[in-house]
């Protein structure tokens, strides 16, 4: 596969610059065809208007990374938080860029409602059954966590740190749950 990223802009489109795209077809010099991964559409435009770049020379030990939500590329300094070290101190960065991880993290619980809540929170040492996966668990030594639309910031209440995870995978949206849920109930 051919990767390229969008390095001038389209009038009327909705193609951003450093959108990256799938190259799809060449028609001699003067038209390319590519599929853009955010907009997930094929657009019909110059060879001016892209630059090719390799896929595995990409990411945190390089200048350029590809964010896993937007689908831009982007420099990895400016635009990557710090995430966690590996290994030997490697610092890794964050899969998405500032600007989508503003959005994921989305409203924070308002700090009057988040002491409400806490002073709910199940004690250390005694047994918390998860409403999602039914999972009983002891507070302390398994992890609980105080789950909330990402949206409004409402609190939804306790839950299994996997169950919230697993939320969070799924962008808080009922519509990606579902589709998740029908993959599971399918026959091979």
């Amino acid at each position: 596969m051919h990767y390229v990223y969008l390095s001038s802009l389209i009038v009327d489109s909705d193609v951003e610059l450093d959108d990256v795209g799938v190259l799809q077809s060449q028609k001699n010099n003067h038209e390319l065809t590519v599929k853009f991964l955010r907009i997930n559409k094929t657009k019909s435009l110059k060879p001016d208007h892209v630059v090719e770049f390799d896929i595995h020379k990409t990411g945190d030990r390089y200048d350029f990374k590809v964010c896993d939500r937007c689908f831009k590329h982007l420099n990895t300094a400016d635009h990557f938080q710090d995430n966690r070290h590996k290994k030997g101190n490697v610092i890794t960065k964050r899969p998405s860029c500032k600007s989508c991880r503003k959005i994921k993290d989305g409203v924070a619980i308002p700090a009057t409602v988040k002491r409400k809540w806490e002073a709910t929170r199940p004690k250390n040492y005694t047994s918390f059954t998860c409403p999602i996966c039914n999972k009983t668990t002891i507070v302390g030594i398994s992890k609980i966590v105080l789950d909330h639309n990402h949206l409004t910031g409402d609190v939804r209440g306790w839950l299994c740190e996997s169950c919230n995870t697993g939320i969070g995978r799924f962008d808080d949206d009922p519509q990606i749950a579902q589709r998740a849920i029908i993959w599971l109930e399918k026959e091979n």
